[in-house]
Protein backbone atom coordinates (compact mmCIF):
# COMPACT_ATOMS: atom_id res chain seq x y z
CA UNK A 1 0.00 0.00 0.00
CA UNK A 2 1.27 3.24 -0.85
CA UNK A 3 0.44 6.53 -0.27
CA UNK A 4 -1.36 8.73 -2.02
CA UNK A 5 -3.59 6.26 -3.50
CA UNK A 6 -4.07 5.96 -7.35
CA UNK A 7 -6.68 4.96 -9.66
CA UNK A 8 -10.50 4.95 -9.27
CA UNK A 9 -11.61 5.75 -6.27
CA UNK A 10 -15.27 5.22 -4.75
CA UNK A 11 -15.62 7.13 -1.29
CA UNK A 12 -15.97 5.59 1.73
CA UNK A 13 -15.52 8.73 3.76
CA UNK A 14 -16.88 12.02 2.89
CA UNK A 15 -15.69 15.72 3.59
CA UNK A 16 -18.91 17.51 4.41
CA UNK A 17 -17.40 21.53 4.25
CA UNK A 18 -18.34 24.22 5.79
CA UNK A 19 -16.88 28.00 5.99
CA UNK A 20 -13.41 28.05 6.81
CA UNK A 21 -13.54 31.39 8.50
CA UNK A 22 -10.69 33.83 6.22
CA UNK A 23 -11.13 36.13 4.15
CA UNK A 24 -11.44 35.22 0.49
CA UNK A 25 -7.98 37.25 -0.50
CA UNK A 26 -6.26 34.75 2.39
CA UNK A 27 -8.28 31.84 0.97
CA UNK A 28 -6.69 32.69 -2.48
CA UNK A 29 -3.47 33.47 -1.99
CA UNK A 30 -3.42 30.21 0.59
CA UNK A 31 -5.12 27.48 -1.02
CA UNK A 32 -2.86 25.39 -3.35
CA UNK A 33 -4.53 23.81 -6.81
CA UNK A 34 -4.85 20.61 -4.99
CA UNK A 35 -6.79 22.87 -2.16
CA UNK A 36 -9.90 23.25 -4.84
CA UNK A 37 -11.56 20.04 -3.81
CA UNK A 38 -14.69 19.86 -2.45
CA UNK A 39 -13.90 19.85 0.93
CA UNK A 40 -12.87 23.58 0.79
CA UNK A 41 -15.29 24.63 -1.47
CA UNK A 42 -16.75 26.95 1.22
CA UNK A 43 -13.70 28.64 2.12
CA UNK A 44 -15.00 32.19 0.90
CA UNK A 45 -17.51 31.63 3.02
CA UNK A 46 -20.63 32.28 0.32
CA UNK A 47 -22.45 29.45 1.59
CA UNK A 48 -21.68 26.46 4.09
CA UNK A 49 -23.38 23.15 5.26
CA UNK A 50 -24.85 22.57 8.57
CA UNK A 51 -23.80 19.50 8.97
CA UNK A 52 -23.14 17.16 12.21
CA UNK A 53 -20.66 13.68 12.67
CA UNK A 54 -21.07 11.86 15.48
CA UNK A 55 -18.55 8.80 16.06
CA UNK A 56 -19.98 6.79 19.01
CA UNK A 57 -17.25 4.47 20.33
CA UNK A 58 -17.62 0.74 21.06
CA UNK A 59 -15.15 -1.25 23.03
CA UNK A 60 -14.23 -4.61 21.85
CA UNK A 61 -15.31 -6.32 25.17
CA UNK A 62 -19.28 -6.86 26.45
CA UNK A 63 -19.32 -3.13 27.48
CA UNK A 64 -20.12 -2.10 31.10
CA UNK A 65 -20.85 -4.03 34.24
CA UNK A 66 -24.02 -2.07 35.46
CA UNK A 67 -22.39 -1.53 38.82
CA UNK A 68 -19.75 0.47 36.98
CA UNK A 69 -22.16 2.54 35.26
CA UNK A 70 -24.40 2.84 38.81
CA UNK A 71 -20.86 4.53 40.24
CA UNK A 72 -20.51 7.08 37.57
CA UNK A 73 -24.20 8.04 38.17
CA UNK A 74 -23.75 8.32 41.78
CA UNK A 75 -20.64 11.13 40.62
CA UNK A 76 -17.19 9.28 41.77
CA UNK A 77 -16.12 9.78 39.05
CA UNK A 78 -16.27 13.45 38.63
CA UNK A 79 -16.77 14.90 42.02
CA UNK A 80 -12.98 15.60 42.58
CA UNK A 81 -11.46 19.15 44.85
CA UNK A 82 -8.36 20.84 44.85
CA UNK A 83 -5.42 18.51 42.76
CA UNK A 84 -6.86 15.25 43.81
CA UNK A 85 -7.09 12.87 41.35
CA UNK A 86 -10.16 10.39 40.41
CA UNK A 87 -9.81 6.28 39.63
CA UNK A 88 -10.81 5.56 36.00
CA UNK A 89 -14.33 3.42 35.85
CA UNK A 90 -14.63 3.81 32.57
CA UNK A 91 -13.26 3.40 28.92
CA UNK A 92 -14.01 7.04 27.68
CA UNK A 93 -14.40 10.11 29.34
CA UNK A 94 -15.04 14.17 28.45
CA UNK A 95 -14.77 16.61 30.16
CA UNK A 96 -15.14 20.53 28.82
CA UNK A 97 -13.60 24.04 30.78
CA UNK A 98 -14.31 27.75 30.15
CA UNK A 99 -11.91 29.02 32.48
CA UNK A 100 -10.41 32.17 32.09
CA UNK A 101 -6.73 31.16 31.52
CA UNK A 102 -5.60 28.23 29.81
CA UNK A 103 -3.81 26.83 32.39
CA UNK A 104 -6.47 27.03 34.26
CA UNK A 105 -8.58 25.54 31.88
CA UNK A 106 -5.84 22.66 32.03
CA UNK A 107 -6.39 21.63 35.59
CA UNK A 108 -10.34 21.82 35.10
CA UNK A 109 -10.28 19.45 32.56
CA UNK A 110 -7.42 16.91 34.66
CA UNK A 111 -8.80 16.88 37.82
CA UNK A 112 -12.71 16.13 35.97
CA UNK A 113 -11.26 13.50 33.79
CA UNK A 114 -9.02 11.93 36.46
CA UNK A 115 -6.16 9.30 35.81
CA UNK A 116 -5.52 5.72 34.17
CA UNK A 117 -6.49 6.89 30.26
CA UNK A 118 -4.04 6.19 27.33
CA UNK A 119 -4.66 8.86 24.91
CA UNK A 120 -7.09 10.92 23.56
CA UNK A 121 -8.31 14.08 21.78
CA UNK A 122 -8.16 17.90 22.65
CA UNK A 123 -10.46 20.66 21.15
CA UNK A 124 -8.60 24.04 22.09
CA UNK A 125 -10.19 27.36 21.34
CA UNK A 126 -8.13 29.69 19.22
CA UNK A 127 -8.42 32.27 22.53
CA UNK A 128 -6.25 30.03 24.72
CA UNK A 129 -3.89 29.64 21.89
CA UNK A 130 -3.55 33.21 21.52
CA UNK A 131 -3.27 33.11 25.39
CA UNK A 132 0.01 30.75 25.33
CA UNK A 133 1.29 32.69 22.39
CA UNK A 134 1.24 29.10 20.69
CA UNK A 135 0.00 25.47 20.36
CA UNK A 136 2.95 23.42 21.80
CA UNK A 137 2.74 24.63 25.80
CA UNK A 138 -1.13 24.23 26.08
CA UNK A 139 -0.67 20.30 24.57
CA UNK A 140 2.33 19.69 26.74
CA UNK A 141 1.40 20.32 29.75
CA UNK A 142 -2.19 19.09 29.12
CA UNK A 143 -0.70 15.99 28.36
CA UNK A 144 1.55 15.74 30.98
CA UNK A 145 -1.21 16.56 33.61
CA UNK A 146 -3.51 13.94 32.10
CA UNK A 147 -0.39 11.16 31.91
CA UNK A 148 -1.76 9.89 28.81
CA UNK A 149 0.93 8.31 26.43
CA UNK A 150 -0.76 10.24 23.31
CA UNK A 151 -2.64 13.10 22.92
CA UNK A 152 -3.69 14.80 19.48
CA UNK A 153 -5.04 17.97 19.48
CA UNK A 154 -6.55 20.65 17.27
CA UNK A 155 -7.77 24.02 17.28
CA UNK A 156 -11.12 25.59 17.02
CA UNK A 157 -13.61 28.34 17.19
CA UNK A 158 -15.65 26.97 20.00
CA UNK A 159 -16.06 23.14 21.59
CA UNK A 160 -18.16 21.00 23.55
CA UNK A 161 -18.18 18.45 26.00
CA UNK A 162 -19.53 17.34 29.93
CA UNK A 163 -18.53 20.67 32.12
CA UNK A 164 -15.76 20.92 34.13
CA UNK A 165 -15.22 24.16 36.13
CA UNK A 166 -18.12 26.33 37.76
CA UNK A 167 -17.97 28.82 34.82
CA UNK A 168 -18.63 25.67 32.39
CA UNK A 169 -21.40 24.08 35.00
CA UNK A 170 -23.06 27.77 34.94
CA UNK A 171 -22.91 28.09 31.51
CA UNK A 172 -24.60 24.24 31.01
CA UNK A 173 -26.91 25.75 33.96
CA UNK A 174 -25.66 23.60 36.39
CA UNK A 175 -25.07 20.09 37.75
CA UNK A 176 -23.07 18.24 40.39
CA UNK A 177 -21.08 15.07 39.53
CA UNK A 178 -21.52 12.47 36.73
CA UNK A 179 -25.03 13.68 35.92
CA UNK A 180 -23.85 17.46 34.50
CA UNK A 181 -25.01 17.48 30.89
CA UNK A 182 -22.82 18.19 28.24
CA UNK A 183 -22.46 22.21 27.28
CA UNK A 184 -21.64 23.55 23.94
CA UNK A 185 -19.36 26.61 23.31
CA UNK A 186 -19.32 28.33 19.59
CA UNK A 187 -16.56 31.05 20.87
CA UNK A 188 -14.53 31.99 23.45
CA UNK A 189 -12.50 30.45 26.12
CA UNK A 190 -13.02 26.67 25.84
CA UNK A 191 -11.71 23.48 26.08
CA UNK A 192 -12.45 19.83 25.81
CA UNK A 193 -10.75 16.68 26.19
CA UNK A 194 -11.90 12.70 25.02
CA UNK A 195 -9.67 10.47 26.88
CA UNK A 196 -10.03 6.32 25.84
CA UNK A 197 -8.16 3.86 27.40
CA UNK A 198 -7.97 -0.24 25.90
CA UNK A 199 -8.32 1.72 22.43
CA UNK A 200 -5.12 0.11 21.12
CA UNK A 201 -4.87 3.89 19.68
CA UNK A 202 -1.63 4.64 17.31
CA UNK A 203 -1.12 8.40 16.45
CA UNK A 204 -0.02 9.46 12.83
CA UNK A 205 -0.03 12.49 10.50
CA UNK A 206 -0.31 12.38 6.52
CA UNK A 207 0.74 15.81 5.25
CA UNK A 208 0.81 16.96 1.51
CA UNK A 209 2.46 14.69 -1.28
CA UNK A 210 3.29 11.40 0.77
CA UNK A 211 4.96 13.64 3.59
CA UNK A 212 4.58 12.52 7.49
CA UNK A 213 4.43 8.85 9.14
CA UNK A 214 4.00 7.06 5.33
CA UNK A 215 5.87 4.12 6.49
CA UNK A 216 3.92 3.63 10.17
CA UNK A 217 0.43 3.77 8.35
CA UNK A 218 1.69 1.56 5.60
CA UNK A 219 3.01 -0.97 8.53
CA UNK A 220 -0.47 -0.75 10.53
CA UNK A 221 -2.54 -1.56 7.21
CA UNK A 222 -0.41 -4.31 6.60
CA UNK A 223 -1.10 -5.82 9.48
CA UNK A 224 -4.81 -5.57 9.19
CA UNK A 225 -5.58 -4.53 12.82
CA UNK A 226 -6.66 -1.22 12.76
CA UNK A 227 -10.70 -1.06 13.07
CA UNK A 228 -11.44 3.00 13.07
CA UNK A 229 -9.68 6.19 12.48
CA UNK A 230 -10.23 9.16 14.36
CA UNK A 231 -9.45 12.19 12.18
CA UNK A 232 -8.17 15.99 12.56
CA UNK A 233 -7.88 17.61 9.23
CA UNK A 234 -6.09 21.40 8.58
CA UNK A 235 -8.23 23.93 6.43
CA UNK A 236 -4.78 24.03 4.45
CA UNK A 237 -4.22 20.67 3.69
CA UNK A 238 -5.11 18.00 0.28
CA UNK A 239 -8.25 16.40 2.44
CA UNK A 240 -9.91 14.87 -0.21
CA UNK A 241 -6.52 13.80 -1.77
CA UNK A 242 -5.64 12.47 1.89
CA UNK A 243 -8.95 10.70 2.52
CA UNK A 244 -8.99 9.09 -0.88
CA UNK A 245 -5.15 7.62 0.31
CA UNK A 246 -6.40 6.84 3.87
CA UNK A 247 -9.54 4.94 1.81
CA UNK A 248 -7.62 2.65 -0.05
CA UNK A 249 -4.91 1.98 2.83
CA UNK A 250 -7.93 0.87 5.36
CA UNK A 251 -11.00 0.28 2.88
CA UNK A 252 -12.73 -1.70 6.32
CA UNK A 253 -11.88 0.99 8.79
CA UNK A 254 -14.92 3.05 9.99
CA UNK A 255 -13.61 7.10 9.39
CA UNK A 256 -14.97 9.95 11.61
CA UNK A 257 -13.28 13.25 12.45
CA UNK A 258 -13.08 17.47 11.81
CA UNK A 259 -11.47 20.13 10.46
CA UNK A 260 -9.93 22.62 12.38
CA UNK A 261 -9.62 26.42 12.55
CA UNK A 262 -7.32 28.36 10.30
CA UNK A 263 -5.12 29.92 12.98
CA UNK A 264 -4.77 33.59 11.84
CA UNK A 265 -2.04 35.29 13.43
CA UNK A 266 -0.42 38.73 13.62
CA UNK A 267 -1.42 42.32 14.50
CA UNK A 268 -3.00 44.08 12.02
CA UNK A 269 -3.92 42.18 8.90
CA UNK A 270 -3.58 38.51 10.45
CA UNK A 271 -2.65 36.88 7.19
CA UNK A 272 -0.06 34.34 8.77
CA UNK A 273 -0.80 31.41 9.83
CA UNK A 274 0.48 29.13 12.36
CA UNK A 275 -0.39 25.03 12.84
CA UNK A 276 -3.41 24.12 14.01
CA UNK A 277 -2.93 20.30 14.71
CA UNK A 278 -0.04 18.48 17.19
CA UNK A 279 0.30 15.15 18.49
CA UNK A 280 2.19 15.10 21.89
CA UNK A 281 3.42 12.10 22.59
CA UNK A 282 5.28 10.96 26.09
CA UNK A 283 8.79 11.63 26.45
CA UNK A 284 8.44 14.03 23.50
CA UNK A 285 7.86 17.65 22.77
CA UNK A 286 4.45 18.65 20.97
CA UNK A 287 4.83 17.86 17.42
CA UNK A 288 3.32 20.85 15.24
CA UNK A 289 1.57 19.93 12.28
CA UNK A 290 -0.37 21.65 9.19
CA UNK A 291 -1.52 20.93 5.58
CA UNK A 292 -2.70 17.15 6.01
CA UNK A 293 -4.37 14.79 8.79
CA UNK A 294 -3.70 13.94 11.97
CA UNK A 295 -5.77 11.60 13.85
CA UNK A 296 -5.05 7.95 15.97
CA UNK A 297 -5.67 4.37 14.51
CA UNK A 298 -7.46 2.61 17.13
CA UNK A 299 -7.17 -1.63 17.14
CA UNK A 300 -8.77 -2.39 20.15
CA UNK A 301 -12.39 -0.08 19.54
CA UNK A 302 -14.88 0.54 17.47
CA UNK A 303 -16.36 3.61 15.71
CA UNK A 304 -20.15 3.98 14.35
CA UNK A 305 -20.70 6.79 12.66
CA UNK A 306 -24.08 9.11 12.42
CA UNK A 307 -24.33 11.80 10.38
CA UNK A 308 -26.72 14.63 9.86
CA UNK A 309 -27.34 17.20 8.06
CA UNK A 310 -28.43 20.58 8.44
CA UNK A 311 -30.39 21.10 5.39
CA UNK A 312 -34.11 20.98 3.80
CA UNK A 313 -34.41 20.25 0.04
CA UNK A 314 -36.26 22.67 -2.10
CA UNK A 315 -37.49 21.42 -5.87
CA UNK A 316 -37.62 18.16 -6.81
CA UNK A 317 -34.78 15.41 -7.23
CA UNK A 318 -33.08 15.85 -10.37
CA UNK A 319 -30.13 15.23 -12.38
CA UNK A 320 -26.75 17.11 -13.18
CA UNK A 321 -26.59 17.16 -17.21
CA UNK A 322 -23.55 18.70 -17.70
CA UNK A 323 -20.21 19.85 -15.58
CA UNK A 324 -17.13 21.26 -16.47
CA UNK A 325 -14.67 20.53 -13.68
CA UNK A 326 -15.91 21.58 -10.71
CA UNK A 327 -19.02 23.70 -11.62
CA UNK A 328 -22.28 22.30 -12.53
CA UNK A 329 -23.16 24.01 -15.80
CA UNK A 330 -26.64 22.06 -16.40
CA UNK A 331 -29.23 20.90 -14.22
CA UNK A 332 -32.06 18.47 -15.82
CA UNK A 333 -31.39 19.35 -19.05
CA UNK A 334 -31.59 23.28 -18.65
CA UNK A 335 -28.71 25.78 -17.82
CA UNK A 336 -27.95 25.51 -14.13
CA UNK A 337 -29.04 29.50 -13.75
CA UNK A 338 -32.20 28.97 -15.42
CA UNK A 339 -33.15 25.70 -13.32
CA UNK A 340 -32.48 27.69 -9.79
CA UNK A 341 -35.04 30.40 -10.96
CA UNK A 342 -37.24 27.88 -12.21
CA UNK A 343 -37.54 26.81 -8.52
CA UNK A 344 -36.90 30.01 -7.11
CA UNK A 345 -40.17 31.25 -8.57
CA UNK A 346 -42.29 28.05 -7.67
CA UNK A 347 -40.91 27.87 -3.70
CA UNK A 348 -43.20 29.59 -0.86
CA UNK A 349 -42.00 32.59 0.36
CA UNK A 350 -39.73 31.46 3.56
CA UNK A 351 -38.12 29.14 1.01
CA UNK A 352 -37.16 32.03 -1.38
CA UNK A 353 -35.05 33.94 1.69
CA UNK A 354 -33.55 30.56 2.85
CA UNK A 355 -32.10 30.04 -1.20
CA UNK A 356 -31.25 34.25 -1.00
CA UNK A 357 -28.86 33.67 2.56
CA UNK A 358 -27.27 30.28 1.12
CA UNK A 359 -27.81 28.11 -1.59
CA UNK A 360 -26.84 24.55 -1.25
CA UNK A 361 -26.74 21.20 -3.62
CA UNK A 362 -27.84 18.12 -2.74
CA UNK A 363 -25.32 14.79 -3.80
CA UNK A 364 -26.22 11.72 -4.83
CA UNK A 365 -24.65 8.53 -5.80
CA UNK A 366 -23.57 7.85 -9.23
CA UNK A 367 -26.42 5.39 -10.69
CA UNK A 368 -28.63 5.80 -7.90
CA UNK A 369 -32.41 6.58 -8.78
CA UNK A 370 -33.07 10.43 -7.31
CA UNK A 371 -36.67 9.40 -6.70
CA UNK A 372 -35.33 6.79 -4.22
CA UNK A 373 -32.79 9.33 -1.26
CA UNK A 374 -34.54 10.03 1.29
CA UNK A 375 -34.73 13.16 2.85
CA UNK A 376 -31.00 12.78 4.75
CA UNK A 377 -29.22 10.94 2.82
CA UNK A 378 -27.76 13.61 0.36
CA UNK A 379 -24.85 14.94 0.77
CA UNK A 380 -24.61 18.49 1.04
CA UNK A 381 -21.73 21.21 -0.63
CA UNK A 382 -22.26 24.33 -0.10
CA UNK A 383 -22.05 26.36 -3.80
CA UNK A 384 -18.59 28.60 -3.45
CA UNK A 385 -19.58 31.11 -6.15
CA UNK A 386 -21.52 31.60 -9.42
CA UNK A 387 -19.97 31.78 -12.86
CA UNK A 388 -20.22 34.44 -15.43
CA UNK A 389 -22.33 32.69 -17.24
CA UNK A 390 -24.26 31.28 -14.42
CA UNK A 391 -22.70 27.72 -13.38
CA UNK A 392 -22.66 26.60 -9.96
CA UNK A 393 -18.92 26.24 -8.66
CA UNK A 394 -19.88 23.39 -6.18
CA UNK A 395 -16.19 21.15 -6.43
CA UNK A 396 -14.44 18.22 -8.08
CA UNK A 397 -16.17 14.91 -8.29
CA UNK A 398 -19.68 15.76 -9.81
CA UNK A 399 -20.79 13.98 -12.96
CA UNK A 400 -23.14 14.04 -15.02
CA UNK A 401 -26.21 12.68 -14.66
CA UNK A 402 -25.67 12.15 -10.92
CA UNK A 403 -28.90 13.05 -8.68
CA UNK A 404 -29.11 16.06 -7.36
CA UNK A 405 -31.90 18.12 -5.03
CA UNK A 406 -31.09 21.99 -4.23
CA UNK A 407 -30.93 22.23 -0.26
CA UNK A 408 -31.45 25.42 2.32
CA UNK A 409 -30.21 25.77 5.89
CA UNK A 410 -33.22 24.84 7.95
CA UNK A 411 -33.33 24.61 11.73
CA UNK A 412 -36.00 22.56 11.80
CA UNK A 413 -34.93 20.36 9.53
CA UNK A 414 -31.41 19.88 11.45
CA UNK A 415 -32.87 18.97 14.35
CA UNK A 416 -35.33 16.48 12.94
CA UNK A 417 -32.70 14.90 10.58
CA UNK A 418 -30.93 14.31 14.25
CA UNK A 419 -33.52 12.83 16.38
CA UNK A 420 -33.91 10.62 13.07
CA UNK A 421 -30.64 9.69 12.85
CA UNK A 422 -29.66 8.83 16.28
CA UNK A 423 -32.93 6.58 16.55
CA UNK A 424 -32.46 5.14 13.69
CA UNK A 425 -28.63 4.19 14.87
CA UNK A 426 -30.42 2.99 18.41
CA UNK A 427 -32.45 0.82 16.63
CA UNK A 428 -29.86 -0.92 14.28
CA UNK A 429 -27.53 -1.80 17.33
CA UNK A 430 -30.89 -3.12 19.16
CA UNK A 431 -30.97 -5.46 15.97
CA UNK A 432 -27.48 -5.79 15.87
CA UNK A 433 -26.60 -6.46 19.13
CA UNK A 434 -22.88 -5.88 20.50
CA UNK A 435 -21.36 -4.21 23.37
CA UNK A 436 -23.14 -0.98 25.14
CA UNK A 437 -21.11 2.33 23.66
CA UNK A 438 -18.79 3.65 25.87
CA UNK A 439 -18.78 7.52 24.78
CA UNK A 440 -18.52 9.75 21.67
CA UNK A 441 -17.25 12.28 19.69
CA UNK A 442 -19.18 14.81 18.04
CA UNK A 443 -18.11 16.88 15.43
CA UNK A 444 -20.11 19.36 14.13
CA UNK A 445 -20.69 22.35 11.49
CA UNK A 446 -19.64 25.89 13.00
CA UNK A 447 -22.84 27.10 11.58
CA UNK A 448 -25.06 24.63 13.57
CA UNK A 449 -24.98 25.80 17.85
CA UNK A 450 -27.04 28.66 19.33
CA UNK A 451 -26.76 30.31 15.55
CA UNK A 452 -28.75 27.60 14.06
CA UNK A 453 -31.34 26.85 17.13
CA UNK A 454 -31.62 29.64 18.60
CA UNK A 455 -30.96 28.02 22.53
CA UNK A 456 -27.85 26.10 23.52
CA UNK A 457 -26.90 22.82 23.67
CA UNK A 458 -29.11 20.99 21.00
CA UNK A 459 -26.69 18.95 19.46
CA UNK A 460 -24.85 17.28 22.25
CA UNK A 461 -27.21 16.81 24.17
CA UNK A 462 -29.45 14.75 21.98
CA UNK A 463 -27.52 12.20 22.37
CA UNK A 464 -28.72 11.29 25.60
CA UNK A 465 -31.95 10.14 24.18
CA UNK A 466 -30.14 7.69 22.12
CA UNK A 467 -27.51 6.72 24.01
CA UNK A 468 -28.86 7.58 27.51
CA UNK A 469 -28.40 10.15 30.10
CA UNK A 470 -25.07 8.74 31.28
CA UNK A 471 -23.26 7.45 28.07
CA UNK A 472 -24.81 9.83 25.89
CA UNK A 473 -23.04 12.81 28.51
CA UNK A 474 -19.77 11.35 27.56
CA UNK A 475 -19.61 13.62 24.62
CA UNK A 476 -16.21 15.68 23.56
CA UNK A 477 -16.11 17.60 20.47
CA UNK A 478 -16.22 21.32 18.32
CA UNK A 479 -17.32 23.28 15.95
CA UNK A 480 -15.34 22.40 12.73
CA UNK A 481 -14.61 24.06 9.19
CA UNK A 482 -15.60 20.56 7.41
CA UNK A 483 -16.84 17.36 8.76
CA UNK A 484 -15.65 13.84 7.96
CA UNK A 485 -17.89 10.35 8.25
CA UNK A 486 -19.90 8.26 5.90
Amino acid sequence: RVLPASGQWRPHAQVRPSCVKVSESAARSSLSAARQAASITGAVGIAATVTSCSAVLHTRRHGLRPSAWRRRRDGAVFRCSGAAEVEVQADFVSACSMANTWQEAVEEVAQAAGSGYDTGFVFISERYVDQAQGLAPVMEMLRERLGVEHLVGGVCSGALGQAAGREAIDFGGGGEGSDRPPIESEEGFVMSIGLMKNAGAVPFFVGKDASGDVELVNRMANGGEVRSLLLLGDPFGPIEQIMRSLDETFPKAVKAGGITAALQVGQSDRMSFMPAMSICSKGNKARLLSEGVAGLMLTEMDVHTVVCQGCRAVGPPVRISNVAGPVCTGIGGKPAKESVMLIFGAVDEQSRRQMQEGLMIGLGRLGENEASIGDGDWLIRAISQVTPNGGLVVGHGIAEGQPMRFHVRDRSSAESDLDLMLNRYRLERSFTGGGEPVGSFMFTCNGRGQGLYGRRHVDSRALAKALGDTVGSRVSGFFCNGEIGA
